[in-house]
């Protein structure tokens, strides 16, 4: 593959107008990644997904981030618990069910006699993902969501981690300095750094380049199940684990916390435990009381997807139409590894997130033109 690195210089050659260049240098990068370069690559010389987010500098600034951030934790056994999985998110709860049909067969229908799962939506066959006891991929490879949702790009998972623990951190010092709440910061910082830690097993890469269909638990995205089981799997200490389950769902009613109970349950289950053994659910059917902020923070940190989500969809979209006109992509093409290796490109050197900034913009389209064909050349 040939790339070269985008200077100030070259990019403002190689684009139509110093407009366009003055844009794309101005990116408003996250501070952690203010300094990243992308790079330009021919069209026929697109890497697969892993490679792409092995030589992306906004994805692995961002993935330093994440790591730079646990290593703030205080607590030496819980800093080392979440690095650890940072480093090498190998799902090891999966272990138990490995060349063991009956294993899953059994927790599988528990799962569904409990309503924890629905047979019409998550079949046996599709209760768990591809492992063969290895490593899926590295956590900064993964994309942030399902390939219609938010950072749905090779490396999404680091930037959606990297900016949610950016937002927490926030949320974390206005609650202290403001209210002179009683938060634990490391309970804060490991939730939310492991709240989508089974995203590089739910969200494998495919042939075509996109990633792998997820399903559903607990009335939830599968991936947050798992991420839940691994974390009760390897022995993290209560508050972490019901932290990490508030982040999609605060126990604000009674209702709400009934299903952050269901997580856990599933979860529990999952990972070969009682939840209630544990301590993360009471005999009452509760979360322990009483309850804590740390998961409430957790939860709005990871709001991000209100943004990104749509951020992500309309710029696939437009990409589409660029792809159509300009590179002269066949409708054909579109849905298959040709337009994904060319959006997962994209999303990875500047993120979906930028070129979305780019479209409100009174000349967007064609400052987004001019950036794409700064970065992929026909």
């Amino acid at each position: 593959m040939t790339t070269a690195t985008l200077s100030r210089k070259s990019f403002l050659q190689i684009t139509a107008g110093a407009l366009a260049g003055a844009a794309f240098l101005n990116m408003p990068h996250m501070a952690f990644a203010n300094k990243a370069k992308a790079q330009s690559c021919t069209f026929a010389d697109l890497p697969d997904a892993v490679s792409l987010a092995q030589r992306s500098e906004l994805i692995q600034m961002s993935y330093n981030k994440i790591k730079e951030s646990v290593a703030t934790i205080q607590n030496s056994r819980l800093r080392q618990m979440t690095m650890d999985i940072i480093k090498n998110p190998n799902p090891t709860f999966m272990r138990q069910y490995l060349n063991n049909a009956a294993a899953k067969t059994a927790v599988y229908n528990k799962l569904v006699s409990l309503k924890l799962i629905d047979p019409a939506k998550t079949s046996l066959a599709n209760f768990l993902p591809p492992y063969d006891g290895q490593t899926p991929q590295p956590f900064y490879s993964a994309p942030g969501s399902g390939y219609g949702s938010h950072h749905a790009y090779p490396g999404g998972l680091a930037t959606h981690t990297a900016a949610n623990l950016s937002i927490s951190e926030g949320i974390y010092d206005t609650y202290i300095n403001l209210f002179n709440s009683k938060i634990s910061r490391d309970i804060v910082i490991s939730a939310q750094a492991l709240h989508d830690l089974a995203k590089p097993l739910v969200f494998q890469w495919q042939n075509d380049q996109s990633s792998l269909k997820e399903y559903t638990i607990a009335n939830t995205g599968a991936h947050h199940i798992f991420s839940i089981a691994e974390v009760i799997y390897r022995g993290f200490p209560v508050e972490e684990i019901v932290a990490q389950a508030c982040a999609h769902q605060t126990p604000g009613s009674t209702n709400e916390e009934q299903t952050v109970v269901g997580f856990l349950t599933a979860a529990a289950i999952i990972a070969g435990k009682d939840a209630k053994t544990y301590g993360l659910v009471t005999a009452n059917n509760t979360l322990p009381s009483p309850q804590k902020q740390e998961g409430y923070i957790t939860s709005l940190g990871d709001h991000d997807y209100v943004l990104s989500g749509p951020a992500c969809q309309k710029t696939v979209k437009l990409l589409q139409k660029i792809m159509t006109e300009d590179y002269h992509m066949q409708a054909s093409d579109l849905n298959g590894a040709q337009f994904n290796k060319v959006r997962n490109y994209i999303g990875a050197q500047v993120s979906m997130m930028y070129v979305n900034s780019l479209s409100s913009e009174a000349d967007g389209e064609k400052l987004i033109r001019q950036l794409v064909s700064s970065l992929i050349i026909k």
